[in-house]
């Protein structure tokens, strides 16, 4: 089987894994939002941003320098075992911050809130190590049903509390229950037990790798959660209900985009010599891997810009319309920031780890100064700031990896072509179904969910004639 069939392979696996995922993770929003006001999202949003630091550091870069490994199992089983120790300590961090954080907010859920959510930080961590070692065992289908078992007992758990009128505090048992059962399935799975390492170099190894990805997701959290915490602080609970809403609803999409080009990153660009020139190996490889994703990512994002109001109507209801704007504005973000999961592996795998958090730093300040000038002028400012601090990254990021791989956008961008030609027919499909009041009595998620498979109907088959190479490609024929 060559590398891009079993990569193609893998990605469909990972893809409809994030795609039911986010399905499970709609259906829960949708409940959450008709039966939570904004103000409760919105503290909910609060305390889980302030927790996803500790869930950052937890999982730091255990699965990642998993991934880079090339020698004996038993290295595996250390970093398994450092993993361990790591979720248990910030887990612990997390209880005893539960106090001050019920001081910070003044919610009387928002301590119980905090220690859940903080004792699903262990689990979280040894889940995520433990998935690494799935896809180094080639076990790419193994590793995209457990995080999606325990997406469906977050479903069985969630909602019935929800129901019973448990509150922001039913999303949080749901997200136990479902780091627990990931964890666990995980772990069943790779037969691999964490052994404790003969030699404390063998740590200073590991961690001195991980804490390069660990900084980097780090500054990576404060870039997606910043916005949470402005608008938090400058709006109120209400306002950061809104918000968070439509990131959460974007973040859907993005998930469903960065999961699978994370691991069919790792699992395309490892298998790549790494002794001949960088240049003369990434680059290349580059120049084939990226245009596919702009081809994916394009309509997605674009679709979403162009049908927000159903969208958000559909998960929603009528109560969330001042989320609308945001979405829309936000979709165009997530488009330019789509290529962005894929620079740290490809910067891990070509032995530049080291300025991963230098470079996150960077677009951190820039995110982040960006939104808190939107944020002073109100909602849809702020998104705004994204689209503006994601173009910026976009630069910085795209003659970085230029000066490290000899990654082309240039040419990537020239050979993407036939998504434009593609892009307009299809969207051409809302529009007309706009202006003609098509499918305006049905439910408006059903419209969303319709509108967007006729869009793939012609965006599909346009591509294919515009790119003659696409299906070659995909399957490993043409190894460019």
């Amino acid at each position: 089987m060559t590398t891009a069939k079993s990569s193609l392979g893998g990605g469909i696996w990972v893809t409809v894994s994030r795609v039911l995922a986010q399905l499970i993770q709609f259906v829960i929003f949708m409940v959450a939002a008709r039966i939570l006001q904004p103000a409760e999202f919105g503290i909910f949003a609060l305390v889980a941003a302030v927790i996803v630091f500790l869930n950052q550091l937890a999982i730091a870069g255990w699965s990642e320098y998993i991934l880079n490994w090339q020698g004996e199992v038993a290295r595996l089983r250390h970093a398994l075992f450092v993993a361990c120790v790591a979720g248990a300590l910030l887990a612990v961090a997390g209880l005893v911050m539960s106090l001050p954080i019920a001081m910070l907010f003044e919610q009387p859920n928002a301590a119980p809130l905090a220690r859940i959510l903080s004792m699903s930080v262990f689990f979280a961590a040894v889940a995520s190590a433990y998935a690494g070692v799935l896809i180094w065992q080639h076990k790419l289908a193994a590793s995209a049903i457990c995080p999606l078992l325990g997406e469906v007992v977050n479903l069985a758990v969630a909602i019935p509390a929800l129901l019973s009128g448990q509150g922001i505090m039913a999303l949080a048992y749901g997200r136990l229950a479902g780091a627990v059962v990931f964890c666990l399935s995980a772990v069943a799975i790779a037969r691999v037990a964490p052994a404790i390492a003969p030699q404390r170099s063998i740590y200073h190894e590991i961690g001195h790798y991980s804490w390069n990805i660990t900084l980097t997701r780090l500054l990576s959290a404060a870039r997606a959660y910043g916005a949470t915490l402005i608008v938090g602080g400058l709006m109120g609970p209400a306002a950061v209900g809104y918000y968070r809403a439509a990131q959460r609803v974007i973040g859907a999409f993005e998930e469903i985009v960065s999961e699978p080009v994370r691991v069919l990153t790792w699992s395309f660009f490892r298998k790549l010599p790494r002794s001949e020139p960088t240049h003369a190996t990434f680059g290349p490889a580059a120049d084939r891997f990226f245009p596919i994703l702009i081809y994916a990512s394009a309509p997605l994002f674009v679709g979403i810009a162009i049908m927000a109001d159903d969208l958000v109507r559909g998960i929603l209801g009528p109560d969330w319309d001042a989320a609308v704007p945001v979405v829309q504005i936000l979709s165009i973000a997530a488009l330019i920031r789509a290529s962005g999961t894929a620079s740290i592996p490809i910067l891990s795998l070509v032995g530049k780890v080291k300025l991963l958090p230098r470079y996150m730093l960077i677009y951190a300040v820039v995110t982040l100064v960006c939104i808190a000038v939107g944020a002073m002028f109100g909602l849809i400012a702020t998104a705004v700031s994204e689209v503006v601090a994601a173009l910026a990254v976009f630069a910085i990021s795209a003659k970085i990896m230029q000066h490290h791989t000899g990654m082309r956008w240039t040419y990537i961008f020239a050979a993407s072509w036939p998504a434009l030609p593609a892009l307009a027919l299809s969207i051409a499909v809302p529009l007309v179904a706009d202006r003609y009041e098509l499918l305006t009595q049905i439910h408006p998620l059903l419209r969303f969910l319709m509108l967007g498979v006729a869009m793939i109907i012609v965006y599909l088959p346009t591509l294919t004639l515009c790119d003659r190479t696409l299906w070659s490609r995909l399957s490993g024929r043409d190894s460019g």
